[in-house]
């Protein structure tokens, strides 16, 4: 059996332990991240500042494109722009809040619950995981046409929740 060679930068954490510096120089002059080897297994990677701010800002790009703006097609209908601009307020594009608190909040909008059972944000997580957002129904229709609120986001255990959401787009659509 033929080893595999990594076409990456390695080091270990005793070159770590004696000379980081040495290693973050790697990681320049390779223009990579150098990863970091204990006794055999990946123990991490280290990067320089400039690449680590060069991830994230990459990293911000990419969730903005995912997150695109509202088409032509979907724009808030004038009666329901009040209603818009409340949604927004609340739902911060990047803010993190309980599922729980948003399905409160979007009842007391006057959209329809969307928890079952006791707590019930199990269904919630589920379709967030699966679809990349969480649909809300207005409980009055404008115009005889059903609303509905898509709320994008990521789900995220935090130190003292596991039901927490980062925000992403909100849109208003009626069909």
């Amino acid at each position: 059996m033929e080893l595999k060679k990594l076409d990456v930068p390695t080091s270990s954490i005793t070159d770590v332990k004696k000379s980081p510096m040495d290693v973050f120089g790697q990681a320049r002059k390779a223009g990579t991240g150098v990863y970091v080897f204990n006794r055999e297994k990946v123990a991490g990677i280290m990067l320089t500042q400039e690449q680590y701010e060069e991830l994230l800002e990459e990293l911000s790009e990419l969730r903005d494109k995912q997150y695109k703006p509202v088409e032509k097609e979907n724009q808030v209908p004038e009666e329901l722009e009040e209603l818009a601009i409340a949604l927004r307020k609340v739902l911060v594009k990047g803010a993190n809040l309980s599922v729980k608190y948003l399905d409160e909040w979007m009842v007391q909008a006057g959209f329809i619950t969307k928890k079952t059972g006791f707590g019930g944000v199990t269904e919630l997580l589920r379709e967030l995981s699966e679809t990349g957002k969480i649909i809300y129904q207005l409980r009055r229709r404008e115009n005889n046409k059903v609303i509905y609120a898509e709320i994008f986001g990521e789900a995220y255990e935090s130190h003292r929740s596991s039901d927490m959401i980062t925000i992403g787009q909100v849109n208003l659509i009626e069909r």
